[in-house]
């Protein structure tokens, strides 16, 4: 009776780590891709344009973590964070390559 106990809080405990993991990959990922993206945008000056994106980034990490535990399937919540971070942590990386002229 244990061993089924254990079996059924693994799948509990995946969603908790790519719920806390992957929705702070994903929400930094933004959170870095909209601060070079403003200012280069928008007439918005850089520190305005981070402290707007960080603020931004909570309400995006609140909104994953709510919705990592009501998404019914584990593997697309994963496959989703998973590509999401990827895209955000791409774009970021490559508006810095883009502005350093590299």
């Amino acid at each position: 009776m244990e061993r089924i106990a254990t079996l059924k809080a693994v799948p509990v405990a995946i969603r908790l780590v790519a719920a806390i993991g992957g929705g702070y990959g994903v929400s930094a990922g933004l959170a870095a891709l909209l601060a070079l993206a403003l200012p280069a945008a928008t007439p918005m000056p850089r520190g305005e344009a981070v402290v707007l994106s960080a603020m931004l980034a909570f309400l995006v990490y609140l909104g994953l973590l709510i919705w990592a535990f009501a998404e019914p399937r584990l593997m697309r919540l994963c496959l989703i964070l998973a590509a999401a971070g990827a895209v955000s942590w791409g774009g970021a990386l490559g508006l810095v390559r883009l502005a350093s002229g590299a």
